[in-house]
């Protein structure tokens, strides 16, 4: 005795056993799963943009379509037109929205032969994503105050962090002069006892 399933929409039986004839598909099914399995149900409606009116595609074709995108939705990147581009799930899944959204207004040419259009959307939201990120590069560039270096005992620094380092936080020419102070030869006692008589007016 067989054991049997039956779809939930049109009630159509399916043996259990036809589920484990077809090891190929079943693989399929599960890379697209691991992928996310949030994104694998809009695969499948975008897999449904290749069928011809009034006609249903069959397993086959749709395993044929899936694997085509496989490679790309898990490394989440395509090649169009001579160069890759990084395309993270959230893309796939907001390019697909968009195809759908096409196609219930009426706007996409019917059945898809390709994935070329899939593909065109991804790398057109591709390079937006990047002239903006480029763009804000520059503007961060443009805003971010400019801060030379010096080099202090072989290492690069800031001159305010260097100036904290070498003087303490002084003013430099203040700094200077007790350096050359701390290095001159302290005065003889007769000398400055003499300098003290010529200021009182004592001096012989």
């Amino acid at each position: 005795m067989s054991a049997d399933l039956s779809c939930p929409v049109c009630g159509t039986e399916l043996d259990l056993a036809v589920l484990f004839c077809h090891e190929h598909d079943q693989r399929a099914l599960a890379r697209l799963a691991d992928v996310s399995i949030p994104l694998g149900a809009r695969v499948l409606q975008y897999i449904a943009l290749f069928c011809p009116p009034k006609q249903r595609l069959t397993a086959a074709k749709k395993i044929k379509l899936i694997l085509q995108l496989l490679p790309d939705l898990e490394r989440q990147a395509i090649t169009y037109k001579g160069r890759d581009w990084a395309v993270p799930l959230s893309a796939w899944a907001q390019a697909i929205d968009q195809m759908l959204a096409a196609r219930d207004g009426g706007r996409l040419e019917l059945p898809m032969k390709g994935h070329g259009y899939l593909y065109a959307v991804l790398a057109s939201m591709a390079d937006k994503h990047e002239a903006q990120a480029e763009q804000q590069r520059e503007q961060d560039h443009r805003v971010r105050p400019q801060r030379d270096t010096v080099q202090v005992r072989g290492q690069s620094m800031e001159i305010g962090a260097a100036l904290e380092a070498v003087y303490g936080g002084k003013d430099p020419a203040l700094a200077e002069i007790d350096a050359r102070n701390q290095r001159a030869a302290p005065m003889p006692d007769h000398v400055r006892k003499h300098i003290d008589q010529i200021k009182k007016g004592t001096a012989p």
